[in-house]
């Protein structure tokens, strides 16, 4: 492999214009720029990266997009060498600009066609000599990788392994869009993962989106990975990134891609905002909460204290106990269980239902819920009054939220349980949870 190969680094720092303040790159009669949009860090509302985006004009001054210009290219070597040049002009204009800037540290991230991704490495070095001819750290790199284009499991990992010993993070791109596969994030382990924009525009029109937004967001973060939100347009869809507890967000909404980066404060208005939206809404929340709760929670734990009271366990004590919850309109049925997570009685509530569709297991007579989490909960705070996440029932086939809290019968421990529907408005029934 010889060193004036047109995709190796001398050969590409040619085709950059000397004098230009950006550089542009001219390749096959197109003239390249790079663009840059920004991603911010919820919590520190400043930002913390800058994605390099290819902007492309043929001779006769039409723009063209970035699907266009790699469409066009005819060979594996025509790919490579397009490929390199895109990531060596967005790394040139990043550098002269922070430089000239002397701003904090923050991150580049660098789009990888998928077909040369696979490839790393195989083409000579040139990531690595381009990040020493810039003297540009690994660590200030995000490689993305659109995972759900490479089909191939073992190339998939080489060439992620390949960057990561470089020193560079390894993002994956547009999560939850296609076919993406979870079982990559666990074979992989992304240092950051790139939320699909559908995920936050569905969740923004469908509450059963938004319920499960959370939950993914949280599936990730037990992966290890920091997850960003992009392509957010509105306030809307930002404040359910922050609700959602992402890390970063990427869109038009903080701002458009530029040719300059801009500076780390300059969406510090939007993001001051959204933080006020945000806790004027959980107030709000909690406020709605608290009047939709608040007499289930005071009638559960009314009858933890009458069961108590009678120091010792059985089915009509705790029928008797449990019929003032029962009677609630909005409760499904209150079921109590042993220290084992072993149900030993139930009642049905005001609003419990026979589900046909889930009718063989509707009957719960000794089931074991201590894989429950509002169950372990309530043993490890015993006598604190824990409130789930929504979730669907087994038994009724619908969602439910269950309170529960621990108690004492017989100087053995319980759980006393209520399950109740849940309807949407609220969104702070996870007060507890974790």
């Amino acid at each position: 492999m010889s060193d004036n190969s047109p995709y190796q680094l001398d050969a590409l720092l040619a085709l950059l214009e000397p004098d230009t303040r950006p550089r542009i790159a001219h390749l096959h009669g197109h003239a390249l720029h790079s663009h840059f949009q920004p991603i911010f860090s919820l919590a520190h509302r400043r930002v913390v990266g800058h994605e390099g985006l290819l902007r492309a004009w043929s001779a006769a001054g039409k723009m063209l997009s970035p699907y266009t210009v790699f469409a066009a290219a005819q060979s594996a070597v025509d790919l490579v060498t397009l490929d390199r040049l895109a990531r060596l002009l967005h790394t040139a204009n990043f550098v002269g600009q922070k430089r000239e800037a002397g701003s904090p540290p923050v991150w580049l991230f660098l789009n990888a066609e998928p077909n040369a991704f696979a490839d790393a490495g195989l083409w000579g070095p040139f990531f690595r000599d381009m990040l020493a001819h810039f003297d540009l750290p690994a660590t200030s790199v995000v490689v993305e990788v659109l995972e759900t284009a490479i089909e191939n499991n073992r190339k998939l990992s080489r060439a992620v392994d390949y960057f990561r010993d470089l020193g560079c993070l390894i993002a994956i791109d547009d999560f939850g869009a296609g076919h993406s596969n979870v079982d990559r994030i666990w074979r992989l382990k992304p240092d950051i993962v790139k939320l699909d924009r559908t995920l936050i525009a569905d969740a923004a029109d469908s509450p059963e989106a938004r319920q499960i937004l959370p939950g993914l967001v949280n599936l990730l973060h037990e992966a290890g990975s920091l997850v960003l939100a992009e392509g957010i347009e509105t306030q809307k869809e930002a404040l359910l990134a922050l609700e959602a507890d992402c890390d970063l967000v990427q869109g038009f909404y903080f701002a458009i891609p530029a040719a300059k980066l801009i500076d780390d404060k300059a969406a510090d208005d939007e993001l001051s905002h959204l933080w006020q939206a945000f806790g004027v809404s959980l107030k709000g929340e909690n406020r709605q909460s608290q009047s939709v709760l608040h007499n289930y929670v005071d009638t559960l734990l009314a009858s933890a204290k009458r069961l108590a009271d009678g120091l010792s366990f059985s089915v009509p004590a705790f029928e008797a106990a449990a019929q003032p919850f029962g009677s609630l309109p909005l409760a499904i049925r209150t079921f109590l269980l042993d220290s084992d997570g072993r149900q030993v009685a139930d009642i049905n509530g005001q609003h419990a239902t026979e589900s046909l569709r889930f009718l063989p297991l509707a009957n719960t007579e000794g089931a074991i819920w201590s894989r429950r989490a509002y169950f372990r909960r309530a043993l490890k705070r015993f006598g604190e009054l824990q409130i789930s996440r929504p979730y669907l029932s087994l038994t009724e086939a619908e969602v439910c939220v269950t309170l529960s809290v621990g108690l004492l019968l017989d100087g053995q421990a319980f759980v006393l349980c209520g399950d109740i529907e849940w309807r949407g408005e609220v969104d702070t029934f996870d007060v507890n949870a974790g």
